[in-house]
């Protein structure tokens, strides 16, 4: 698209935003909120996969503590919550600062005065819950603190604009990430307060530390200018009371030592992250992939930042990532990648392997796999598990047989991420396509697919 079109199309979604926004400045805020529920209710029949990835999100937190039918019953939920929420934050915006306070409850603002008077500096650590947009439209919580927040500029720049007018009605400064860090840390160090939202994916750039007992990247932004500045950390998160009532909420801070390393912060700020979650489940935006796989490298050995744990969690407490290695067809193929497949077990401390195959005898050897399912055509008697891909989710498939049947046989499992060396049969199954260059005679033919997936070679 060309720059005068870009510009036409821009131009025109800003007039129907501005349009929407003043239909809204009519409407009061019970019937916004009473239609947003309406949406997120047809979004919830509608929208299969969202309504899917939300399941999948809340079993991984949850899983050990509510039945298939409660988690259900909490997605359903949070579909109508994030809808109500979402046309009452464009009404919000238009509603000014003082009369907000009629809409919204606060809980734990002692803790924020109580550190501003000692004249410290506040990081506000912030997650997607609720009416979050509320928490850049309402005064300073702590008198005579000037906040700011970092943001991300939105790719149409009249209604980025216009936004940043809105929570600058508040004295509230915005600093764009991509403009750096040090406007936001100068800020910090005048004694100033900062939101950051923690509940991302971090991607390759994150520190991989447990959330609800799973690895997920994380930004360690947040501990890491708490540590420069000297400010302290404190969760501020809102939750949803009833039809047009919110609370804003401050929990216990989050200290920073000099002698903790900034990984072990990230982790323990992903605790509080968790509580803040559980303080209302149906609040968190579930919709977000929070516990995304990586398109290449998901085995985390080589990352800069790595893993880590807080100090009450043990590696064999994870969460299993379940990698499922779909195997060569012949027994001297099978025997070449069984190196290739210790190699991957290495590559993440919460890795659990299972191998779809034959020959048995060559998988029992090693010890890296968890698990072994033989191919339904040729079952023999082994003291090595026996099953069906389908009693177990995987996070991960890795097709060391480039086959059309292996690469179906991952897809219809739903495996959400399928590796292997791409051909004209099997390109459409695969999420992660590997260029051909050896032979499987080789063991270079195996280990490309392991170093392409994060794996540090011999």
């Amino acid at each position: 698209m060309g720059k005068p079109q870009k510009k036409l199309t821009h131009g025109l979604a800003y007039l129907v935003y501005r349009l929407a926004e003043t239909a809204l400045t009519i409407l009061p805020m019970w019937f916004c909120y009473r239609t947003g529920q309406l949406i997120g209710l047809i979004c919830y029949y509608l929208l299969k996969r969202y309504r899917n990835l939300a399941e999948h999100n809340v079993s991984i937190a949850f899983a050990n503590e509510k039945s298939v039918p409660e988690i259900k019953q909490l997605v359903r939920e949070h579909f109508i919550i994030v809808g109500a929420n979402f046309v009452c934050s464009a009404k919000l915006t238009t509603v000014s600062p003082n009369k907000i306070n009629n809409y919204v409850e606060y809980e734990g603002l002692e803790l924020l005065q109580e550190n501003a008077e000692k004249g410290i500096p506040i990081i506000y650590i912030a997650c997607h819950m609720g009416a979050w947009e509320l928490l850049a439209q309402i005064n300073s919580p702590v008198p005579n603190v000037k906040q700011s927040t970092l943001y991300q500029a939105l790719s149409n720049p009249y209604i980025d604009a216009h936004v940043l007018r809105k929570r600058k009605r508040t004295g509230i400064k915005a600093f764009d990430r991509k403009n750096g860090f040090n406007a936001p840390m100068a800020h910090l160090r005048t004694g100033g307060s900062l939101g950051i939202l923690v509940d991302q994916n971090a991607g390759y750039r994150g520190v991989w530390c447990p959330l609800f007992g799973k690895l997920a990247s994380t930004s360690n932004l947040a501990p890491l200018m708490a540590a420069r500045s000297g400010a302290t950390m404190f969760p501020y998160f809102v939750i949803t009371l009833g039809p047009s009532k919110w609370k804003v909420i401050v929990s216990e801070s989050l200290e920073v030592s000099l002698d903790e390393a900034i990984e072990t912060t990230t982790a323990r700020m992903n605790l509080l992250v968790e509580k803040m979650v559980s303080r209302s489940p149906k609040d968190w935006f579930w919709l977000h992939n929070r516990w995304k796989t990586p398109k290449t490298r998901f085995l985390i050995e080589k990352y800069r930042r790595g893993f880590c744990l807080p100090p009450n969690i043990k590696i064999d407490e994870l969460k299993p990532f379940n990698i499922l290695i779909i195997a060569p067809r012949s027994e001297d193929h099978c025997k070449i990648s069984a190196q290739t497949v210790r190699l991957i077990a290495g590559g993440r401390p919460d890795a659990k392997i299972t191998v779809l195959g034959n020959y048995s005898k060559v998988w029992e050897n090693v010890t890296e796999i968890k698990k072994f399912i033989e191919r339904p055509e040729q079952v023999k008697d082994s003291h090595i598990h026996h099953g069906s891909i389908s009693d177990q989710t995987f996070d991960v498939a890795i097709l060391f047989d480039n086959s059309l049947q292996a690469a179906k046989e991952a897809k219809r499992e739903g495996i959400p991420h399928i590796v292997g060396y791409s051909n004209n049969e099997n390109d459409r199954f695969i999420d992660h396509k590997i260029i051909q260059e050896n032979s499987p005679d080789e063991l270079a033919y195996y280990n490309k697919i392991a170093e392409s997936i994060g794996s540090r070679m011999p």
